[in-house]
């Protein structure tokens, strides 16, 4: 599969978190919606290390059977941050389906605000969104939460992604793509910047770029 590099979303198939958007943007609010699909995804319920967030649920797209994603089901203590983290996991596995459809599903708008969705639109219709699809094993693990260092009440969520075991295909005949791509490059930490609405509920307002292993030292392959 594609590597993972700079801040380009959408340049390989699986990273939501790549779009440039400035994190200290604000942006109107949306209402959270059910992917689309959602009525045949599974549905895989949170586990929180503490109380007042366990049976809480990610929902996730409805892959072919030729498609294994690993979602880690972790979730912080608070409440609040696992809303956010919650949000994000949606928001990721919205937008890797919709790579997974050549970017025509639009089931991940309902989790961004209205200047992150002219961004992660342009980069779905990019080329080689366009024209590929995916198979294999995709795998998002060590998640974490912090206060965003610029903007108070802002959380960046962030999690390592490893797309080593997938492979692009031609969305047209299904052919596997060649991948030239360095083999660190398929391991990668991304972070996505939330922010609450005046509803109370999340959402991505920004992405920054992707760091790769071996800067990204924890995301290394096991």
């Amino acid at each position: 599969m594609k590597a993972v590099t700079g801040a380009v979303a959408g340049f390989a198939v699986g990273v939501a978190a790549l779009i440039a958007v400035t994190a200290c943007s604000s942006s109107p609010s949306a209402s959270m919606l059910t992917p689309a699909g959602g009525s045949s995804a599974t549905v895989a319920n949170g586990q929180s290390s503490a109380g007042g967030v366990v049976g809480v649920a990610y929902v996730m797209p409805p892959f072919g059977t030729n498609v294994h994603i690993e979602m880690t089901s972790w979730l912080p203590s608070s409440t609040a941050q696992a809303q956010a983290v919650i949000t994000d996991k949606d928001y990721e596995l919205a937008y890797l389906y919709s790579e997974y459809r050549g970017g025509h599903d639009q089931s991940w708008v309902s989790y961004v605000g209205s200047m992150m969705q002219s961004a992660v639109q342009q980069s779905l219709r990019a080329t080689d969104v366009t024209t590929e699809s995916f198979t294999g094993t995709i795998s998002y693990f060590d998640m974490r939460v912090i206060p965003d260092p610029l903007v108070h009440g802002d959380l960046d969520v962030s999690s390592c992604f490893d797309n080593a075991g997938s492979s692009n295909t031609n969305l047209s005949t299904g052919a596997v793509l060649p991948d030239t791509s360095p083999a660190d490059s398929h391991y990668v930490r991304i972070t996505d910047e939330l922010r609450e609405d005046s509803a109370g509920q999340w959402q991505v307002i920004s992405s920054l770029p992707a760091v790769s292993y071996p800067r990204a030292e924890e995301c290394r392959p096991s």
